[in-house]
């Protein structure tokens, strides 16, 4: 088989992969990229003895949301001089600005190209990527086009910001930093990309003046702010089998950092800590996973591709309590609210979980076509960006 056909027969049975750009197109029309999961095709939910009870205080349709493909439309709070604005963009073009806790639109733009990335806001811009590789700056006040660059490779994953740098990944293995007052581009970094790898990128993560992305090889580097140089490049998983498919090791979840340490989770390989300064290895535990790990206090709690939801210790990675009412339906990030962790699914229910032990304390449909976006927090209620383009406000 030759590599072009290899590149195009894989992805479609997986449903996940990613390929050149002339294969987009196949897949595409093929189902390749469909995201969510079929009432069937999943384990039914266990009845609940709950011990909370979710309320839907207001939801709204912003786009088409995700149109069906498997996008990262992540939407973003901020709190403003005019209060707090829910920003989302959905992959039909629409961009928009919602005040909360009202749910009434202060604007919303129409984009001319498929918007393949979630937003991320400054003090002055909103920032979302293209399928053909446009970065464009918004006003967030108006919504304004402030200027657009083209990166020449498809934008999956939201882009990060700090100080007067904009640092992007695109599909072609490339970390770009982009001026975010002219759109000129700074510098680049470039690593190989596997022949398979699967749908999507992690974005990368800036602390301090220090650029951390995890990488399709299975490998996490950390690079200047200021140049892009490369200051340590860590293996968390060697690629190994016989074929392309069992030697996938993508690390799509963001890395995230937590004072000294840095915590990545790759598909088909491990949970690592490791060592902000120079990468060193703490420790690391067979998970795979393509959700990043939420982590707060003494703990971290990750949903894995199974759907197992995990509470471990992120001192030694020893592991405290696992659920397992979620397999295979795509939990989320984890997002904690007060003692409970508010999980989405595939299938668009949000479940509350106790974060002290596990146990399931209640929880609510909302989207027929799933939730892929992680629940936000907004005071003591949750916002929920449904795969439809369908916004909710909860309480519980």
């Amino acid at each position: 088989m030759s590599q072009l056909l290899r590149k195009v027969a894989l992805p479609i049975a997986l449903g996940l992969l990613s390929g050149c750009s002339t294969v987009d197109g196949v897949m595409d029309t093929a189902g390749g990229w469909v995201s969510g999961s079929s009432a069937d095709s999943v384990p039914k939910l266990e009845p609940l003895q709950a011990e909370l009870h979710p309320t839907i205080q207001w939801s709204e349709t912003i786009g088409e949301g995700t149109s069906g493909l498997i996008v990262r439309l992540i939407p973003q709070l901020v709190d403003g001089p005019l209060g707090v604005t829910l920003y989302s963009a959905a992959v039909d073009g629409t961009v928009s600005a919602i005040a909360l806790p009202s749910g009434k639109e202060r604007w919303h733009v129409e984009y001319s190209e498929r918007i393949m990335s979630g937003v991320v806001v400054d003090s002055h811009n909103l920032y979302f990527g293209s399928e053909s590789g446009q970065l464009v700056a918004l006003d967030r006040e108006s919504g304004e086009e402030r200027w657009s660059l083209s990166l020449l490779s498809e934008i999956l994953a939201p882009v990060a910001v700090a100080g007067e740098r904009v640092v992007v990944r695109t599909v072609d293995g490339k970390i770009s930093a982009v001026n975010r007052l002219s759109g000129e581009k700074l510098w680049h970094y470039e690593r190989e990309v596997p022949v398979l790898t699967l749908r999507g990128t992690g974005s990368p993560v800036i602390v301090g003046q220090q650029v951390i992305v995890g990488l399709d090889s299975g490998e996490v580097v950390a690079l200047s702010l200021e140049g892009g140089r490369e200051q340590w490049l860590k293996s968390v998983t060697s690629a190994r089998g016989r074929t392309e498919i069992e030697r996938m090791v993508d690390i799509d979840a963001d890395p995230v950092v937590k004072e000294d340490m840095v915590y990545v989770v790759g598909y088909q390989g491990e949970l690592a800590a490791l060592s902000r300064t120079d990468g060193a290895l703490r420790w690391k535990r067979k998970v795979s996973g393509v959700t990043a790990p939420m982590v707060y206090g003494p703990y971290l709690f990750l949903t894995d591709q199974e759907g197992n939801v995990w509470a471990f210790d992120r001192k030694d990675g020893s592991a405290l309590w696992k659920q397992d009412s979620l397999v295979e339906r795509g939990p989320t990030t984890p997002l904690l609210m007060d003692k409970s962790l508010v999980i989405a699914d595939s299938t668009g229910y949000l479940h509350w979980i106790s974060a002290e032990d596990g146990h399931l304390q209640g929880r609510i449909k909302l989207d027929s076509a799933g939730i892929s976006a992680p629940p936000l927090k907004f005071g003591n209620a949750v916002v929920s960006y449904g795969n439809s383009g369908k916004l909710a406000l909860i309480t519980d």
